[in-house]
């Protein structure tokens, strides 16, 4: 049965009314059986801000809380069953959150804190997948996390974090994937397809840039970036390959480096570790087995 503004939404409305919110949209849109949404516009100071829940299906659960909050969306979709969506926008303005999910068993969740003009979205089709974005104390930022497939894991943190850009794209099973960023102006973009691939990356200070592709099984990238400029970029292919990248300045000074690792085949391992300005390393591994290790 199809409920448009539900007498528990409207009442909720009327309360944001009585509370002094001003000029806030709530819409909750519901086909099935067993769907819960739940939409928070009641704080005194948020102010023109719009909530879009949408549920067909059975058993899903939407929540989304709007505090001290100015100008910002939420919206939240689910098809399919026993899904789970939950944002919070608190302290910020003009801020935009998405979640779209499609199948059973999904989790995702966004939280914007004293985040200004920043964007996040949550697109998940598949069985038991879990997302997670957390933008706090930034402007400018956008997070992306794709997910399709079973059983993926990812998490995009920008904590204090400007014009920074973050993507995770998952399709296979039981991937897994983080980007940490701090600073401005990093960018970072992970995809997997296969399986239990693993990608961790870090990135402080400034314009630092990674790009992680891995298709397989079980192959591992983990990436620290401190200071300015560095990028890297890696590849795999195969099963159980393992690559390291460190790059950094000198006392809180340089960057500027380039690290490339391509590993095709099975159980190579490439270790990368730069300081100072501006080198270059590129280690390219083929068959099986192989170590490789640049230290500049």
């Amino acid at each position: 049965m199809k409920l448009m503004f539900s007498m528990a939404a409207a009442f909720l409305l009327a309360a944001s009314g009585l509370a002094l919110a001003a000029t806030n949209t709530a819409e909750l849109d519901q086909n099935g059986v067993g769907n819960s949404a739940f939409a928070d516009q009641t704080d005194p100071s948020a102010i023109d801000n719009s909530i879009s829940q949408q549920q067909t299906g059975n058993l899903h659960r939407a929540d989304a809380v709007q505090r001290s909050e100015i100008g910002s969306t939420i919206y939240q979709v689910q098809e399919g069953d026993l899904n789970n969506a939950y944002t919070l926008q608190q302290g910020g303005a003009y801020n935009e959150a998405g979640t779209y999910q499609d199948g059973a068993f999904n989790s995702g969740t966004i939280y914007q804190l004293s985040s200004h003009d920043s964007a996040a979205w949550i697109v998940q089709s598949g069985f038991g997948n879990q997302a997670q974005i957390a933008q706090l104390l930034g402007a400018g930022n956008v997070a992306r996390i794709e997910q399709r497939g079973q059983v993926h894991e990812a998490f995009i943190g920008q904590n204090a974090s400007f014009d920074s850009d973050a993507f995770i794209y998952q399709q296979g099973t039981g991937n897994e994937a983080q980007v940490a960023q701090s600073g401005s102006g990093h960018f970072s973009n992970i995809s997997q397809h296969g399986s239990f691939n693993r990608a961790h990356t870090s990135q402080t200070g400034m314009y630092n840039e990674v790009d992680i592709l891995q298709s397989g099984f079980a192959n591992k990238t983990h990436v620290v970036q401190v200071d300015w400029g560095s990028s890297a970029r890696i590849h795999q292919d195969g099963f159980a390959n393992n690559a390291n990248v460190m790059q950094s300045g000198t006392f809180g000074f340089g960057g500027g480096h380039l690290a490339i690792i391509s590993q095709s085949g099975s159980l190579n391992d490439a270790t990368v570790i730069q300081s100072g300005f501006s080198e270059s390393a590129i280690i390219t591994q083929s068959g099986n087995g192989n170590t490789a290790i640049v230290v500049q």
